[in-house]
C-alpha cells in the first residue's frame, strides 16, 4: 500500500482448526485521473465451516475488490453492484458444489477518500473509528446482540444473563445465495487526523473490550504498525480454548509528531 494510506492488518486463526476470514485492500480512481484518490477495504467473516466459510467469504471479498471499479455511479450504486455480484457468485457456487449449501459470509466495505468514509455492510463485523480516546462504532450489528441489550433495557433480562445468552452471536443477516435480510449502508465525513484510526474487524477481535482495544490504540500515537502489533498482541494474550478467528483493518493518518515510534 502507498505511503498516502498507512495501513496494517493482522489475521490469526485462534483456536480453530480453520481460517474463514478474508481480507483485500485496493486503491480506486474515483475521478478518472489516474491516481488512487481512495482507498477501498473489505473484511468478510465466513460461515459454514471449512468448506463453506472459507469460500463464501473469498467470494465477497473478491466480488467487492473486483467489482467496485468496473462499474460507474455513486459510491452507494457500486456497493450494490458489489453485494449483488457476491449474492449471484454464491448462488451460482452452491449450485455447482452442494455441500456448499448455506455457505455465507459478513460483510464490511468501506471506502474512505480523505475527506469522508462511505460503507455497505451486512454482519456482526464490527468497523469503529478511533477519535477523541475512544471507539464509535459506525456500523449496525446484525447479530442478537443488540436485540438482548434491548431486553436488558426493558427488564426482561439481566445484564449478565444477556452477555452469556447463547443467541448473542447469532446473525440476522449475512451475505449468501439470497438477497440479505439487512443490509447498513452510511457515510460519515471524517478527515483521520494524526493519532486516529478507522479499525474494521472480524468479531474475533471483541474478544478484548472496547475499553482495552481504544488504550491500546490510544498508546500507539497514531502509528498503524504499532497499533496492530500492539493488539494482536494483547489478543493472543486474553485469548481463551475457543477463541475465533480473528481479523482487522487498521487505516490511520500517520504518526503524532514526536510519536516515538515513528522516529
Amino acid at each position: 500500500m502507498s505511503a498516502r494510506w498507512p495501513l496494517a492488518s493482522r489475521q490469526w486463526q485462534g483456536a480453530r482448526p480453520y481460517q474463514e476470514d478474508a481480507f483485500a485492500t485496493r486503491e480506486i480512481d474515483m475521478a478518472g485521473g489516474g491516481e488512487g484518490a481512495a482507498l477501498l477495504l473489505v473484511l468478510a467473516d465466513g460461515m459454514g465451516g471449512a468448506a463453506g466459510g472459507a469460500v463464501a467469504s473469498r467470494i465477497a471479498t473478491d466480488a467487492f475488490i473486483g467489482e467496485f471499479a468496473g462499474h460507474a455511479g455513486t459510491v452507494s450504486d457500486r456497493f450494490e453492484a458489489c453485494l449483488d455480484a457476491a449474492t449471484a457468485r454464491l448462488r451460482q457456487r452452491e449450485t455447482e458444489d452442494r455441500r456448499l449449501l448455506g455457505m455465507g459470509t459478513t460483510v464490511v466495505a468501506a471506502l474512505h477518500d480523505g475527506r469522508g468514509i462511505d460503507w455497505l455492510s451486512v454482519g456482526d463485523s464490527p468497523m469503529w473509528l478511533f477519535v477523541d480516546g475512544g471507539l464509535e462504532r459506525l456500523n449496525e450489528d446484525h447479530s442478537m446482540a443488540p436485540m438482548l441489550e434491548e431486553m436488558v433495557r426493558q427488564g426482561a433480562l439481566t445484564p449478565d444473563e444477556a452477555r452469556h445468552d447463547g443467541r448473542r452471536h447469532m446473525l440476522r443477516s449475512a451475505v449468501t445465495g439470497r438477497p440479505a435480510e439487512l443490509v447498513d449502508r452510511g457515510y460519515r465525513a471524517c478527515r483521520l487526523l494524526p493519532g486516529e484510526f478507522l479499525l474494521i474487524a472480524s468479531d474475533g477481535l471483541e474478544t478484548l473490550p472496547e475499553e482495552r482495544i481504544a488504550r491500546e490504540l490510544g498508546e500507539a500515537g497514531g502509528d498503524a504498525e504499532a497499533a496492530a502489533g500492539a493488539l494482536d498482541t494483547a489478543l493472543r494474550a486474553a485469548a481463551g480454548r475457543y477463541q475465533d478467528n480473528a481479523t482487522f483493518l487498521l487505516l490511520s493518518a500517520g504518526p503524532l509528531l514526536g510519536n516515538p515510534s515513528s522516529l
